[in-house]
């Protein structure tokens, strides 16, 4: 199925791009999620009209993107939980407790935006954690885990 993409979609294309997926891809996540139209003539024709909008819009995410990686890399999130003799959590820390502790500091995160390539964190410690805020902007963020008294 042949789609144009209506913003930039890693491994994929940039916006405008015409691309062949799979019908699967294109029906269940692309079109339904306004990241793709299919290719018709009236698309077409009404993509070329609007595009200015659509990279206005792209544009715009890019940068609110940017701020908020300039805001994350000053802080430093302390979460606290019962711990063990060893030093062993009981339980886990995972993305959604992450992004609850940086969303009540003041930045609005996604637990999907955070990215835990190890899985949970287990251990008390100093971590650092990639935040995928938009294709082209990673930040990191200094997740302190420590013994709750």
């Amino acid at each position: 199925m042949e789609v144009i993409l209506l913003e930039k979609i890693k491994h994929l294309g940039n916006l405008g791009d015409k691309v062949v997926v799979k019908n699967g891809y294109a029906r269940n996540y692309l079109v339904p999620r306004n990241k793709a139209i299919l290719v018709t003539e009236s698309n077409l024709a009404d993509f070329k009209l609007r595009r200015s909008e659509f990279e206005k819009a792209q544009q715009g995410v890019l940068e609110s993107s940017q701020e908020r990686a300039e805001q994350l890399k000053e802080i430093i999130v302390e979460i606290a939980g019962k711990v063990g003799v060893e030093g062993k959590l009981f339980g886990s820390v995972g993305a959604s407790d992450i992004a609850q502790a940086i969303t009540e500091g003041g930045i609005p995160i996604t637990k999907q935006e955070i990215r835990l390539p190890s899985g949970p964190i287990r251990q008390v410690g100093e971590y650092d954690i990639k935040i995928h805020l938009h294709q082209d902007v990673d930040a990191f963020v200094t997740v302190q885990v420590i013994a709750e008294n």
